[in-house]
């Protein structure tokens, strides 16, 4: 599948690695010339969740990257270092040993590969680098394939370990110190560099959600996502996620009995976030504050903390929704409201006294 991304359409490779990674995976092989700690977190994050804590903990995890211009983080080679049954490898460290993080060959491989059982993986191969931006903002285009032969993916991973030796704590700290001594240049610092902040924009001055249904402006069944503004959840496990009124649509419920003064349960959407599965989440109308709700899965019940969060239910083919769950200044949540920002999909989610937004993707 050919899967191409930009800041209108973000996180497309995000999602595609989630998809792909959902049945499960036995082993993780990641080769990128350049690694932030974000962009680490979004892919080892995605299997974690696949698979659990105790299969992810015993996997194999192998990391190729390269110390080129000084754009790879420390953070994330010590990260990935640390983790159960873990192999960094890097590139360019005779460069390093003559004090330059110049190349004389780059290093460019972009190339990611899961094994779904002993004879096959699938793989992920492109030109995103395994940093935030890659797998969210910048334009970038990749493939993705299930179903591949292992000895296929093992000679192309072995000819992807060329040159590169294995990161010691010795390598590490001399990358950190000639890398603070000598920043990447300007011109491709930008690769490494968190996604930028959307201007804000007062909630006071978006349309309201409600009225672009009724006008015909939005139908929320047309788009791929919704996400709302966390903020504060209200109930005693702070986990009823208001959403606005229409906010049904988008999961395909059909719903007009506003006038009603109490609470009615308006439907279950199946939830999912990797191997963890909710289909008893409540979508209901409140009669008395004329806003819809609906209970998302508490920590205890596998679910996360709402706190000033970004939450995303993203459409899947089987009918389910993904829920994804992200702090409300992470690269991802940034990167949604500004692709709602730029195609005007961006809503106040009730009255003008509140700043909380929605948006459609």
């Amino acid at each position: 599948m050919l899967i191409v991304q930009n800041a209108a359409e973000p996180a497309r490779l995000r999602n595609a690695l989630v998809d792909m990674v959902a049945a499960g995976a036995i082993d993780i092989r990641a080769a990128s010339a350049y690694v932030t700690l974000g962009g680490a977190n979004i892919l080892l994050s995605a299997v974690a969740n696949a698979v659990g804590p105790a299969a992810f903990a015993a996997m194999p995890k192998t990391l190729v990257t390269s110390f080129d211009f000084g754009l790879t983080e420390p953070q994330a080679l010590q990260h990935w270092r640390g983790l159960a049954n873990a192999t960094v490898l890097v590139s360019g460290a005779q460069r390093l040993a003559q004090g330059s993080l110049m190349p004389l060959r780059a290093f460019h491989l972009k190339l990611y590969v899961f094994g779904t059982d002993p004879q096959t993986c699938c793989t992920l191969v492109g030109s995103a680098n395994l940093t935030s931006r890659g797998f969210s903002v910048n334009t970038e285009a990749a493939w993705a394939q299930q179903g591949v032969p292992r000895a296929d993916a093992d000679e192309a991973f072995d000819k992807a370990r060329f040159e590169t030796i294995a990161l010691t704590d010795d390598l590490l700290a001399a990358y950190t110190a000639l890398r603070q001594a000598l920043p990447p240049p300007p011109e491709i610092e930008q690769e490494a560099q968190p996604v930028a902040a959307p201007a804000p924009v007062a909630g006071a001055a978006l349309p309201l959600f409600r009225v672009a249904i009724e006008t015909g402006v939005v139908n929320p069944a047309d788009y791929a996502a919704m996400w709302v503004h966390g903020e504060a959840l209200q109930g005693g496990s702070s986990n009823q996620l208001e959403l606005p009124r229409g906010g049904h649509r988008f999961f395909g419920f059909v719903f007009d009995q506003y006038n009603y003064p109490h609470n009615l349960i308006i439907g279950e959407p199946v939830l999912r976030s990797g191997a963890r599965v909710w289909n008893d989440r409540r979508l209901t109308w409140h009669g008395n504050n004329k806003m819809e709700r609906m209970n998302l899965p508490t920590a205890a019940q596998g679910g996360f903390n709402y706190a000033d969060s970004a939450v995303m239910f993203r459409r899947l083919t089987n009918g389910s929704f993904e829920l994804i769950v992200t702090p409300w200044e992470s690269d991802l949540a940034r990167s949604w409201r500004q692709a709602s920002a730029q195609r005007q999909t961006l809503f106040r989610l009730g009255t003008v006294a509140t700043n909380r937004v929605v948006g459609l993707l």
